[in-house]
């Protein structure tokens, strides 16, 4: 079953994708984290958007517009409990499903100063042309603490997201490890950064390591706003027949 993918890292490329007829075929939407401002804004002591709810409302019609799945990068978002937290709202052809908060907290980016930590969450199952994609979502830093995707592979995991400001100097790293939580999950990982000067590449790997998107730091002025690919769900069998993992596994 082909899945297909599209990415979109700033309001522009929002925009631009909103207005694009040939977004039928488009299964799932991503987009990179605070969507809603950057850090930047909270460093000059802004506070949190005042928009974040236009932006959830703008989220829920490109996603029923186009009739997709929809991970909405993150915004800065008061919680009930009046806390505000880094969060991805997750969309399905309109609806909100579910909300999605950054586990651990990125210290030296003042993380701390500007959010309460959320909880993992159970992977979402999103329905693409009847075939069900189990779709776990982290958010940044969080990649750096893979126990919390290990109880989902072992369950069961086609999907792995990870919106995110991941800075262009340390893109290696961000590369290697979007790779290893692939390879050791045995499932895709995507890996959706912003595009201004508080990101930096997106990737995607495939169950078996193999890249198969790749938008690398450099940015160009003729960018596309917005970018999809494709991936092949009978992949993950394929890695699983010649061995799989889950069999061994023992969660510690």
């Amino acid at each position: 079953m082909t899945i297909r993918i599209a990415c979109a890292f700033d309001d522009a490329g929002l925009a631009a994708f909103e207005h694009e007829s040939a977004c039928g075929s488009i299964d799932i939407l991503i987009l990179p984290e605070l969507f809603d401002g950057g850090y930047r804004r909270l460093h000059q002591d802004k506070g949190p958007s005042p928009h974040a709810a236009d932006f959830a409302g703008r989220f829920a019609e490109v996603s029923e517009k186009q009739q997709l799945h929809m991970i909405a990068g993150t915004l800065a978002w008061p919680n009930a409990d009046g806390k505000t937290r880094n969060t991805s709202l997750v969309f399905s052809h309109g609806h909100q499903i579910a909300e999605v908060t950054k586990t651990h907290l990125f210290r030296p980016l003042g993380d701390d100063r500007f959010f309460a930590p959320g909880e993992p969450m159970t992977p979402l199952t999103f329905d693409c042309a009847g075939t069900s994609v189990r779709t776990g979502v982290i958010v940044c830093y969080d990649l750096r603490f893979p126990e919390i995707v290990r109880p989902w592979f072992k369950s069961g995991l086609d999907l792995l997201v990870v919106p995110a400001r991941w800075p262009s100097v340390r893109d290696e790293l961000w590369k290697l490890l979007l790779r290893a939580r692939a390879v050791e999950n045995q499932c895709f990982v995507v890996g959706v950064n912003a595009r201004d000067e508080e990101g930096g590449g997106s990737y995607a790997f495939a169950p078996d390591g193999r890249a198969i998107f790749e938008l690398g730091p450099e940015r160009t002025q003729n960018e596309p706003l917005w970018h999809e690919f494709q991936i092949e769900l009978s992949d993950i069998a394929v890695v699983k027949d010649r061995l799989d993992t889950r069999l061994d596994a023992r969660l510690i």
